[in-house]
């Protein structure tokens, strides 16, 4: 069984899939829970660092903008303190003043001096308000309850923003108060000079929603209500994931002005979170790309240790069939080792007995010249002495091929081990129509082998060359040679219907076998391959569909060994043929 079937099986499947996911579980969970942790730690850390640059941003331009009203406000305070109310009320003095506050603060517009009845005094500037009537206005009325007031940015009679500061001066039972239209520009340039990246903003809106600057963004208002603005709180405040016109925007904000305008930072989340969302991205590829590889370095893994289980399995398998199998041989060998003793021994008598009525009769000649049949008693004697020799020699092969020990190495012929099983195939063969012709070299060095482990290899490859051509009839050739490497070759092809591609690699596999059942064991080739390797050689098989097979057998040479014609011992043992020297037909 192949490899891909064995994983074809659903028990190796499953050992796959246990094994591919117990190997995902160990790799993956210790990184997973490893990126989780430092992810969580780079988390909190670049979100610390955005919250506090918003916090430090938000802080210092409430400082800024906290200041440059309090400056105002005390700019006003001192001119009235280093000029009286009489001197207020005059025209030039009020104009000389706010030039010097022009020159120095540059953010004064117009200046006003204004009596307890809302009206000018005296009035400095380009709008033309000296008949301008303030009793009804609402920063008149502060200013007059509490003494200081800045208004939140209005447009006023200029149509313009602007915003007012003013203090009250008190002299006697009159009150006065100097009232300044402050630039507004100047003051929102404090606001719109915050840079939080590529999306970051700032602005001031009051207690009912109304921006007191405007968003940088192509002058755009971001849809801010009374509704959305909190209840009073200290220090700053930071909110993540605010939707804000679509966007998702995180806000940092908080009070100025005891808490009439709101100062709020903006910047898109995708904006301040840049850093995190970049780390995350790539750290999700890198973890994506990791898994794939961990997966497929699994899956081949998997595949070659489930492989190597399944053909561990499947060589225990025959090996157990091996052993099974080695015991039947073994009981055979046995069997045929006593049936081999228990013949050779009558036979031996028989023999024994044939010779002592042969001395028999040449004693007693005169008494058997007489008698007509006394050649049939010689030639039967003959015949039983011929006989009896060839059964013992049959009973000693068979002993040999019963043998499963290693038997002695010698320094051997092939010429001779060819020569010896073409005779004792040559009658099988004869039966089902196959020619056997004999090629063989005169000049082979000897081999260091066991004869009958020899004879055993050219008996399997000649019987199965035999069986091969059994219904069609053919030629098998058994052909030695020399080769330059110091190595004898021997040969045996024959043309019966050749040996599959599928096949063709298994033929030296244990118990496998084409035959069919009661037919063959599987074991004749596995056994020449065993006999030959350890003999130090090699066998390798060459075939083709209806081209028919070869097995070549390589075997070293013996050392210090000298060669002899092959003829000494490979006389034909039936017929003659071939043109060429040592070339001979068997059994025609």
């Amino acid at each position: 069984m192949r490899e891909a079937d064995q994983l074809m099986a659903p028990y190796y499947r499953m050992l796959a899939r246990k094994i591919a996911l117990a190997i995902v579980l160990v790799a993956f969970v210790p990184y997973a829970l490893t990126f989780i942790l430092f992810y969580s730690s780079y988390n909190e850390s670049i979100r610390s660092q955005v919250i506090s640059a918003l916090t430090g941003v938000v802080e210092g331009h409430k400082r800024a903008i906290d200041d440059f009203l309090d400056e105002r406000v005390a700019n006003l305070k001192n001119a009235s303190n280093l000029l009286f109310p009489g001197r207020l009320a005059n025209p030039e003095e009020i104009r000389q003043t706010l030039a010097s506050l022009r020159e120095a603060y540059g953010a004064f517009v117009d200046l006003g001096f204004i009596n307890g009845q809302g009206r000018h005094e005296a009035y400095a500037g380009p709008y033309g308000l000296e008949k301008a009537d303030y009793s009804q206005s609402v920063w008149f009325k502060e200013v007059m309850a509490q003494g200081t007031y800045v208004s939140d940015v209005f447009h006023g009679y200029r149509e313009v923003p602007h915003f007012v500061a003013a203090v009250k001066l008190g002299e006697g039972r009159r009150d006065y108060v100097l009232r300044a239209t402050i630039d507004s520009a100047r003051f929102s340039s404090l606001v719109e000079g915050v840079r939080l990246g590529l999306t970051g903003e700032a602005f001031i809106v009051n207690r009912q929603g109304l921006y007191q600057t405007q968003a940088r963004r192509g002058g755009q208002l971001l849809g801010f209500s009374g509704l959305d603005l909190p209840q009073a709180f200290s220090g700053v405040r930071v909110l993540e994931g605010v939707q804000r016109q679509g966007r998702e925007v995180v806000l940092a904000e908080t009070w100025l002005k005891g808490g009439d305008w709101l100062l709020v930072c903006q910047q898109d989340m995708a904006d301040a979170f840049s850093p995190l969302y970049s780390a995350r991205k790539l750290a999700v590829l890198i973890s994506l790309i990791a898994f794939l590889l961990l997966v497929f370095i699994t899956a081949v893994l998997t595949r070659h240790m489930v492989g190597r289980i399944a053909v561990t399995d499947r060589e225990k398998e025959l090996l157990n069939e091996q052993i099974i199998q080695s015991g039947k041989l073994a009981s055979l060998g046995e069997l045929a080792a006593g049936v081999a003793h228990e013949i050779n021994n009558p036979v031996a008598i028989m023999v024994e007995e044939a010779g002592w009525l042969l001395d028999l009769m040449q004693e007693e000649s005169q008494l058997f010249a007489a008698s007509g049949n006394r050649d049939e008693y010689l030639r039967a004697l003959g015949q039983i002495e011929t006989q009896g020799r060839r059964c013992k020699e049959i009973t000693t092969k068979l002993l040999g091929f019963a043998r499963r020990t290693d038997a002695p190495r010698q320094p051997t012929q092939i010429n001779d081990v060819v020569a010896e099983v073409a005779g004792l195939v040559e009658r099988p063969a004869r039966y089902v129509n196959v020619l056997m012709t004999l090629d063989l070299q005169t000049d082979l060095p000897l081999v260091e082998a066991s004869p009958s482990e020899l004879q055993q290899v050219l008996m399997n490859l000649v019987n199965n060359a035999v069986d091969a051509l059994e219904k069609t009839g053919g030629e098998v050739v058994v052909a030695t040679r020399r080769l330059p490497e110091g190595q004898v070759e021997i040969s045996v092809s024959d043309n019966g219907p050749g040996i599959t591609e599928s096949v063709l690699p298994r033929v030296f596999d244990p118990f496998f076998t084409t035959k069919p059942v009661g037919k063959g064991t599987g074991l004749g080739l596995s056994i020449c391959y065993g006999i030959v390797d350890k003999l130090g050689g090699r066998i390798e098989v060459r075939s083709a569909p209806n081209q028919g097979a070869t097995f070549l057998v390589r075997l070293p040479a013996a050392s210090g060994q000298t060669s002899r014609a092959a003829s000494a011992g490979a006389a034909p043992t039936s017929g003659e043929g071939g043109n060429e020297p040592g070339k001979r037909v068997v059994g025609r």
